[in-house]
């Protein structure tokens, strides 16, 4: 009397099992290491819009400070210890640099409210791969945090200097 389990077809389950064991380990990994890269990049994220919203506060803090009500060049932040000596534009955020400027009007009366300084500070990625692994963040005097979303084609550096503002979204 035959069984089905006869020592010549029990190898042939115990393959198939073991096929489908390595091939389920294979995609447990590839899904993992996807999910772990984009978990990174959302921390990496996090940490430039954290960043660049401190930045947005201290420029308040040292306007307030001031007498012209002007906001700090980089240089100023620092020397005037409203930004850590040590920290850099490049290493200020992990894996991006930051981009920063200030804008006074030379002062022609006394009166100046500082409502004509500017700033700007833009977060830009250090790591180049495919459109969509790290976004480019920015923020201005006005303390909304935006977000880069370029029409198909743009220049995250602009033209002439212009960053598209058009294409600058609020972050939500």
């Amino acid at each position: 009397m035959k069984t089905i389990f006869n020592k010549n077809h029990i190898a042939d389950p115990i393959l198939i099992v073991s096929f489908i064991l390595i091939l389920i380990a294979i995609l447990s990994l590839t899904c993992n290491g996807q999910s772990l890269s984009s978990a990174r990049a959302r921390e990496w994220e996090s940490g430039a819009k954290s960043t660049l919203r401190a930045f947005g506060e201290t420029q308040l803090a040292y306007q307030a400070k001031n007498n012209d009500l002007n906001y700090g060049s980089w240089k100023a932040l620092v020397q005037t210890e409203y930004i850590s000596e040590g920290y850099t534009r490049a290493n200020i955020i992990e894996n991006y640099f930051l981009w920063t400027a200030a804008f006074s009007p030379p002062r022609m009366s006394s009166g100046s409210d500082g409502s004509d300084c500017t700033f700007t500070a833009v977060a830009f990625p250090r790591i180049t791969r495919p459109p969509g692994y790290l976004s480019t963040f920015a923020i201005r005097e006005d303390q909304v945090l935006r977000v880069y979303r370029p029409a198909v084609g743009a220049n995250v550096w602009g033209q002439n200097g212009d960053f598209g503002t058009r294409t600058w979204e609020p972050v939500r």
